[in-house]
C-alpha cells in the first residue's frame, strides 16, 4: 500500500481530525483514510462497513430484539 504525506495542516484541522478519530475509536491515520475513501466514493468498501458508517453518521439506531423462548430443562432430550 502506498504512503501519503500531508504537510502544513492547520492546527484546527488537525485537532478536528484527532477529535473525530477519538469519537470513532480509530487512529488518526484510519480516520483520514476513511474520510478520503468516503469522499472519493471508494466502491471497494464492504457493505457492512458502509452500513456501519451510515449508522454512525445518523447517530446510531436500536434494533428490536425478537422474543426468546424459555430455556430447556437439562434433562429434556433434544430430539423426541
Amino acid at each position: 500500500m502506498a504512503d501519503l504525506l500531508i504537510r502544513n495542516i492547520p492546527p484546527a484541522t488537525k485537532n478536528a481530525l484527532q477529535a473525530r478519530a477519538a469519537r470513532n475509536r480509530r487512529s488518526q491515520q484510519s480516520e483520514a483514510l476513511s474520510i478520503l475513501e468516503a469522499s472519493l466514493g471508494n466502491p471497494s468498501k464492504s457493505w457492512v462497513a458502509r452500513l456501519r458508517d451510515a449508522a454512525v453518521s445518523a447517530g446510531g439506531f436500536d434494533l428490536e430484539l425478537p422474543p426468546r423462548h424459555a430455556p430447556r430443562d437439562r434433562d429434556t432430550p433434544l430430539w423426541g
